[in-house]
C-alpha cells in the first residue's frame, strides 16, 4: 500500500473560470470525506503547450480533471477515476456565429453545421471529434484566435461547452459585438469529464471512487452541479434544444460512455 499524502496537488489549469471553481471545489468536497485532514493544494496556472500538459504528473501533481479519452494523455501512465462528474454538460456543445450568418448557416441543408466550417483551437479534443464526423475544422492557434476568425468571416462558427458558452462569450467576446449564442441548437457528443490520477497514486484513484459513487447517489454531486451551472443550463432551455448528435471516436468502441447521452438534453434530431 502507498503512502497516504498529507496534501493532495491538484492541478486545474487549461480550462475555463466557471469549470476551474466547480471542479476545484468538487474536488475539495470529495477528498474532505475521504479525509478532512488532507490539504488540498490548487494550481490554476495553465501550461502553454499541450506536451506540459502531458507532462503534469512529471510535475509532481496527484490529480486533475480532463476528458475521457483526451489524446494528450495518450501513452501518459494514470489511473482514471470511471465516474463522469458534470452530467455530459461539456458534451453540449452551443455554436456561437455572426449574427448575420446565422440563418445562413441554419438554412443550408438538414445538417447544417455540417456544411459550415467550424474555428477549434488546434490542441482541443475537439479537433478530431469533428474531423472524425465529416466537419470542416479550421485549427486555430487559440480560442482568441477563433473568436476573430469567426467575427471576420474566414470560419462560420464556432462551440463552447453549456456549462461555460455565455462565461466565455463575455471574456473573450467583447471585441466582437457581432457575435452571438445560436440559440435553440446543440452540437451534441459524448464528452465526459473524470478525474487522472497519478500512476503511482493507487489508495487516492480508490478513495476517490469510493467517495464519488456515494456523492452521486446521494444527490451531492447533481446539487453541486446545479449550484454552479444551473442558471447558465436553464437560460440555453436545453431540453428544447434542437439536437445535432456527433460520435466521439477517442471513446473506444463498446464504452458505455461512447453510447451516453447527456441527462440535461431533450431527443436528438435524427437527421442531425
Amino acid at each position: 500500500m502507498s503512502h497516504k499524502p498529507a496534501s493532495i496537488r491538484f492541478w486545474n489549469g487549461n480550462k475555463s473560470a466557471p469549470r476551474k471553481r466547480y471542479e476545484a471545489e468538487l474536488a475539495q468536497q470529495l477528498l474532505s470525506r475521504v479525509d478532512p485532514d488532507i490539504v488540498l493544494k490548487v494550481d490554476h496556472s495553465d501550461r502553454m503547450t499541450a506536451q506540459a500538459e502531458a507532462d503534469i504528473f512529471d510535475e509532481g501533481f496527484d490529480l486533475l480533471i480532463t476528458v475521457a479519452g483526451n489524446p494528450k494523455f495518450d501513452g501518459v501512465e494514470k489511473r482514471i477515476i470511471s465516474w463522469p462528474i458534470a452530467f455530459g454538460v461539456l458534451g453540449c456543445r452551443i455554436p456561437v456565429c455572426r449574427h448575420d450568418q446565422r440563418e445562413r448557416i441554419l438554412a443550408r441543408s438538414d445538417t447544417p453545421f455540417k456544411t459550415a466550417t467550424i474555428a477549434l483551437p488546434a490542441d482541443w479534443a475537439d479537433v478530431p471529434i469533428f474531423q472524425a464526423n465529416g466537419f470542416p475544422v479550421a485549427a486555430q492557434t487559440s480560442l482568441e484566435a477563433c473568436f476573430e476568425q469567426v467575427s471576420c468571416g474566414a470560419a462560420d462558427y464556432l462551440c463552447l461547452g453549456a456549462n461555460e458558452v455565455q462565461a466565455v462569450l463575455e471574456d473573450y467576446g467583447k471585441p466582437y459585438p457581432d457575435l452571438g449564442i445560436a440559440t435553440g441548437q446543440v452540437l451534441h457528443y459524448p464528452m465526459p469529464l473524470q478525474f487522472y490520477c497519478h500512476p503511482k497514486a493507487r489508495d487516492l484513484q480508490a478513495q476517490l471512487t469510493a467517495v464519488l459513487d456515494e456523492y452521486q447517489c446521494s444527490g451531492g454531486l447533481f446539487t453541486l452541479f446545479e449550484r454552479h451551472f444551473g442558471a447558465q443550463v436553464a437560460a440555453l432551455d436545453l431540453q428544447q434544444c434542437q439536437v445535432h448528435p456527433l460520435r466521439n471516436p477517442l471513446l473506444r468502441n463498446g464504452s458505455r460512455l461512447a453510447e451516453s447521452l447527456s441527462p440535461l438534453l431533450g431527443t436528438p434530431n435524427p437527421a442531425g
